[in-house]
C-alpha cells in the first residue's frame, strides 16, 4: 500500500512545523505535538521505506507499534531533526483523536477538559485510579456504596434492551475500564492497553468515559441492586486506547487488530476526529473483512451537514448520531452528509441512540450521567449484541430494517439519525 507523502492532523492541541527529509526531498511536515505527563513535547509519526534506513530508525526510536507496511515512533522535536538525516525513508503524522463526550466544564472528559481550564489527568499505572488529578491506590469494594438513579436508564428502555447478548464479545476501545465495578467486573473477558507500545496487559481507567461506555452495553446488575446494560449477558473486551493527551490513531489501529485476532464479534469506539487516518482505515478494513461489526461515535460537532468525525465517516463503519429521551437531535450532535436514498456511502450518519443525559458506571465503582455521541455508540453496539446473528453483514442489516421501522428526527435518511433510530423485538 502506498501512502501519502503529505502528512494531515486530526484534531490537535498544538501543531509543530518541521522539516523532514524524505528519499533526500525536504518537505514541510505539519506533525501533531502534544505535552505530554513528563511535560515534554512528543509527536507520533509512522515510519516506512527502505529496511536499511528504518533499521537505523528502530534502533534510534523505542517502536510504539508494529505494522505490515511500517511502525510508528514517538518523537519530540530533537527527535524529528534526527529523523530529518537518515535518508530513505517516508513519514506519515499519526493523528490524535479524542473520546467524544459532549464537552461539560467539571465533567473530566478528555476533550473539552482543557478548554474549561481544568488540568490535565495524569496517567495512572494499572492499579491506581485518578482522584482529584493524584494517583491513587485502586482498591475493590467488597460491597456496594452505591446505587444507580434508574437501574434501567432511559436509553436502555428506548432501544428496548435489558438483556440478551450471550455468546458475544464487544471490544470496548476507549479510555480503560473499572474491571472491579460490580456491575461489570463478571463480563470482562479481556483488560489491554494498547498506550504503552505493543499491547499489554492492564486497561486502569483514569478517566472515566471507558468504564461508563462499557456499562452502557453490558452492565449486569452485580447484587442485583445495580444498572443494566443493552445486552447483559454480552462478554466485554476492554482495550484502552486513550490517554491524558487523548486517543494516537496507531494506538487504536493497533486495538482494532487485536480484537479482531482475539475473537470480538463488534468493536465500539466513542472517539474520533475531523481527520482520516490510514492505519485506522487499513485496520477497519481487516477487521471487516474478518467479519467483525465496527460501531462510532459520528461526533459532537453539529449541527452542521458534513461535520461527522472519523472513524465513524468510513462506509464500513456504523455511525451513531445522538437524540434525547423525546426524540429529538441535540445541536452538538455531528450530521452527515445523507442524500436520503438508504445507502450508506462515506461520511453519512448511519444510525441515531440515546445520547442526552446517558447513566452508566463510572471508574469509582458508582455511577456518573453524561451526554454525547459517546453515550449514543455502545447503545447501537449493546444492541448488536443482542441482535447479533450468523455474521456482521447481516446484522448490521438488521440494525437498518429495525431503524427503518422507527424513524426519527426528518423523514427518510437524515443527515442526523439516518436510517432511524433501531429498537429490539
Amino acid at each position: 500500500m502506498e501512502r501519502k507523502k503529505a502528512l494531515s492532523i486530526a484534531t490537535i492541541l498544538l501543531v509543530g512545523i518541521f522539516f523532514v527529509s524524505v528519499a533526500g526531498i525536504a518537505i514541510a511536515v505539519p506533525v501533531p505535538i502534544q505535552g505530554n505527563s513528563a511535560g515534554e513535547a512528543t509527536a507520533r509519526v509512522f515510519v516506512s521505506g527502505n529496511p536499511a534506513s528504518t533499521f537505523i530508525v528502530k534502533n534510534t526510536f523505542s517502536v510504539h507499534h508494529e505494522f505490515d507496511d511500517g511502525f510508528t515512533v514517538a518523537v519530540g522535536a530533537k527527535g524529528l531533526a534526527a529523523l530529518d538525516k537518515i535518508p530513505g525513508i517516508q513519514l506519515e503524522a499519526v493523528p490524535l483523536y479524542h473520546v467524544s463526550g459532549k464537552p461539560v466544564c467539571g465533567n473530566g472528559l478528555i476533550e473539552g477538559g482543557e478548554k474549561c481550564g481544568e488540568p490535565k489527568l495524569p496517567n495512572c499505572p494499572e492499579g491506581y485510579t485518578c482522584e482529584n488529578c493524584k494517583c491513587v491506590e485502586e482498591t475493590a469494594p467488597p460491597e456496594r456504596t452505591c446505587n444507580p438513579g434508574n437501574q434501567i436508564p432511559w436509553g436502555i428502555v428506548k432501544v428496548n434492551g435489558g438483556s440478551g447478548g450471550a455468546g458475544v464479545k464487544v471490544a470496548v476501545l476507549d479510555t480503560g475500564v473499572y474491571k472491579d465495578h460490580l456491575d461489570l467486573k463478571a463480563n470482562i473477558v479481556d483488560c489491554k492497553d494498547a498506550t504503552k507500545r505493543g499491547i499489554k496487559n492492564g486497561c486502569a481507567d483514569n478517566n472515566g468515559h471507558g468504564t461508563h461506555v462499557a456499562g452502557t452495553i453490558a452492565a449486569n446488575g452485580g447484587d442485583g441492586m445495580g444498572i443494566y446494560g443493552v445486552a447483559p449477558e454480552a462478554k466485554l473486551m476492554t482495550i484502552k486506547v486513550c490517554g491524558p493527551a487523548g486517543c494516537w490513531c496507531d494506538d487504536i489501529a493497533a486495538a482494532i487488530r487485536y480484537a479482531t485476532d482475539n475473537g470480538a464479534n463488534i468493536i465500539s469506539m466513542s472517539l474520533g476526529g475531523d481527520t482520516q487516518s490510514s492505519l485506522i482505515r487499513d485496520a477497519i478494513d481487516y477487521a471487516t473483512k474478518e467479519g467483525v461489526l465496527v460501531v462510532a461515535a459520528a461526533g459532537n460537532d453539529g449541527p452542521a451537514d458534513g461535520s461527522i468525525d472519523y472513524p465513524g465517516a468510513n462506509v464500513e463503519v456504523i455511525a451513531v448520531g445522538a437524540i434525547d429521551s423525546v426524540e429529538d437531535v441535540p445541536s452538538w450532535s455531528s450530521r452527515g452528509i445523507n442524500d436520503g436514498d438508504y445507502i450508506v456511502e462515506e461520511r453519512e450518519v448511519e444510525l441515531g441512540a440515546p445520547g442526552v443525559s446517558v447513566e452508566s458506571t463510572w471508574k469509582d465503582g458508582c455511577y456518573n450521567t453524561i451526554n454525547g455521541t459517546s453515550m449514543s455508540t455502545p447503545h447501537v453496539a449493546g444492541l448488536a449484541a443482542k441482535l447479533w446473528d450468523t455474521d456482521a453483514a447481516t446484522t448490521r442489516t438488521k440494525l437498518q430494517e429495525r431503524a427503518k421501522l422507527h424513524d426519527i428526527h426528518t423523514e427518510g435518511d437524515d443527515t442526523a439519525t439516518g436510517f432511524g433510530l433501531p429498537i429490539a423485538d
